[in-house]
């Protein structure tokens, strides 16, 4: 035939390049499930290379248990030389002699049929899934035992009608397809199936031309016209074409719109319409082949076939040719259609068009609020002795509070001290009396109550302390100055703060109410330098000038921001500070990195 290669090259080209073999899955071949892929062009031929693509995606992805997939091509499908056959079935049968296959995809009308033919040779007891085959090219599906079939029924008239659908002013139409065997079949269903539409368009058949002839004729075609591209994978000059790549030759010359066949044009510069199902047959396939895998019997898997798909069309070459959405079929769908406006700055409306109302708003709330200040600022001047009347009265409910709480502490202490500390002394004393009852020396409930009278023990400590700190009778008993050192003692033992008491010259004891104040005010800041300010140091200064008395405490922590993190004071130093103002004096805070700085002045009075 015109164009072909020689016998002796395409025999050389079976055994070399033709039928090799791609080990793709599990490192452990005798575990895995062995499958073999056979096509009918080559693994790079539309349309069936996106039918490969959609199956092995989807039998990797979902196949619970290693593949080792083998792949190899029919090319007597576009050859036609049935002498060579015997190499192939010769070289299959060495192949896979000491190798069992577990299945046997055949994707496309000549593979199915090779398969078929040679099935009592090669894959005899061999489960198949034969997918991709037209019903035209299937008359008979109950020849091949242990098979299921994964067919298609193409409407081949639906390309014509939607062709003169989206176009009605079409009044020629050329037809893309190949010379192979196979499409050579195709070429004569679709001379036959759009014969009824011969007295509306004229037809161009391009299947017994070269490309550079197809690329010629269909850049000259008038502007009535539209291309059909069904299929290509050899011309009529025996060159071939895989990867579908002649369909971007053609589009790249066409003067007229041009409507693919496959799905998988759409996108690449098809208009669109109703097409084959590609993809979704791949996957059909890949699932109908895991349940084969499993174990269920190939004849018993019974799938409807495959029509064509909804309608897509590429808004973009609608845009182009002028075609108005309004007259595509019902239920259609259009992709890349590119964003309006409103989808491209969405955000950005919204934001603007918020931010106006908001300034609208924000200048009605403005102009409302300066009429209502107005109204107000008469009333406010009549206001202000009424509230500095109540503050002065808020001013002497805190002083109350602040001497109901230390009456309130002082009755807690005493109970803690008097009552429950002398409860706790009983237990510890009983506990050790039945503990001397306990013979055994090693006895586990005389290790017991060791434990609970050190437990008692401590309870007795705790509270004695927090009856000290609720109320420090060393300021009625010792004074002033050595109850302050005594505290201060207790936290250089405690602690890693060294804290020191400096007692100025002229120092002399002061009211009751006054020692009271400073003790609680410096239990309060050691309190807090302690938890909060890592000091190392601190020095508590003590002086009578100038007819009061003076308390500075000073540390070298790091210092503390004297509002919280809600605006307001803390209660300590709200309570540090109330209780120096009951007595007409000042408290002032500085307060660095470098450290803190507190200082007490209280107008000095007569002890009581």
């Amino acid at each position: 035939m015109k164009g072909y290669p020689s016998r002796t090259l395409l025999y050389r080209a079976w055994l070399v390049g033709a039928f090799l073999l791609l080990f793709t899955l599990g490192a452990n071949a005798t575990d895995a499930k062995r499958v073999l892929l056979l096509h009918s062009f080559g693994r790079d031929f539309a349309p069936f290379s996106e039918m490969t693509k959609s199956f092995q995606s989807a039998l990797v992805k979902r196949s619970p248990e290693p593949l080792d997939i083998y792949e190899a091509s029919i090319f007597t499908a576009r050859f036609q030389e049935p002498e060579n056959e015997g190499s192939l079935v010769k070289y299959l049968q060495d192949l896979f002699s000491g190798r069992r296959l577990d299945l046997i995809v055949a994707q496309g009308g000549p593979a199915a049929a090779f398969v078929e033919k040679y099935r009592q040779q090669l894959f005899f007891d061999t489960p198949m899934v034969i997918a991709g085959v037209d019903s035209r090219l299937m008359a008979d599906p109950a020849i091949t035992p242990n098979a299921t079939y994964i067919g298609v029924k193409l409407d081949l008239p639906a390309f014509v009608e939607n062709i003169l659908r989206v176009r009605p002013e079409t009044t020629d139409i050329a037809v893309v397809i190949g010379d192979s065997p196979n499409e050579q079949f195709w070429a004569s269903e679709l001379h036959r199936e759009f014969q009824p539409f011969a007295d509306r368009v004229h037809f161009e058949w391009l299947d017994q031309v070269s490309l550079d002839e197809m690329l010629h004729r269909v850049a000259g075609l008038p502007p009535q016209s539209a291309v059909l591209y069904f299929m290509l994978a050899v011309d009529g000059a025996g060159a071939v074409h895989p990867l579908d790549a002649a369909f971007t030759r053609i589009r790249e010359v066409a003067t007229v719109p041009v409507f693919g066949y496959g799905d998988y044009h759409l996108g690449q510069g098809s208009v669109g319409g109703p097409s084959d199902q590609t993809q979704a047959v791949g996957q059909q396939t890949a699932q109908v082949a895991l349940r084969v895998l499993a174990g269920e019997r190939a004849g018993d898997i019974k799938t409807p076939p495959f029509g064509l798909g909804i309608p897509a069309y590429d808004w973009r070459e609608l845009q182009r040719w002028g075609i108005s959405e309004a007259i595509l079929p019902p239920n259609s769908e259009v992709r890349f259609r590119s964003p309006s406006v409103w989808d491209l700055y969405r955000w950005y409306i919204v934001g603007t068009f918020s931010l106006i109302l908001l300034q609208t708003l924000l200048i009605a709330s403005f102009l409302v609020q300066r009429a209502r200040r107005r109204t107000a600022e008469t009333g406010i001047r009549a206001k202000e002795s009424e509230l500095r009347v109540s503050y002065d009265q808020v001013r002497q409910l805190a002083g109350r509070l602040i001497y109901a709480q230390e009456e309130e502490r002082t009755r807690i202490a005493r109970e803690l001290h008097d009552d429950v500390g002398q409860r706790v002394a009983s237990l510890s004393i009983g506990l050790s009396s039945l503990k001397r009852r306990v013979l055994n020396p090693d006895d586990t409930a005389r290790s017991e109550l060791s434990g609970l009278q050190q437990q008692v023990v401590g309870l007795a400590k705790d509270l004695r302390d927090l009856s000290h700190e609720l109320h420090p009778g060393a300021l009625e008993h010792v004074g002033f100055l050595e109850a302050l050192r005594g505290r201060c003692d207790e936290i250089n033992s405690e602690s890693g703060t060294r804290v020191d008491v400096e007692v100025a010259d002229g120092w002399s004891e002061v009211a009751d109410e006054i020692e009271l104040c400073l003790y609680r005010v410096a239990q309060e800041a050691l309190r807090n330098i302690t938890k909060h300010a890592h000091a190392t140091t601190v020095r508590i200064w003590l002086a009578r000038r100038n007819g009061e008395v003076v308390m500075r405490i000073t540390d070298d922590g790091r210092g503390f921001q004297e509002s919280g993190s809600n605006g307001q004071p803390g209660i300590g130093l709200l309570s540090m500070r109330e209780r120096v103002r009951m007595l007409e004096g000042s408290f002032e805070v500085e307060s660095s990195s470098r450290g803190t700085v507190a200082t007490v002045v209280i107008p000095a009075g007569e002890r009581h």
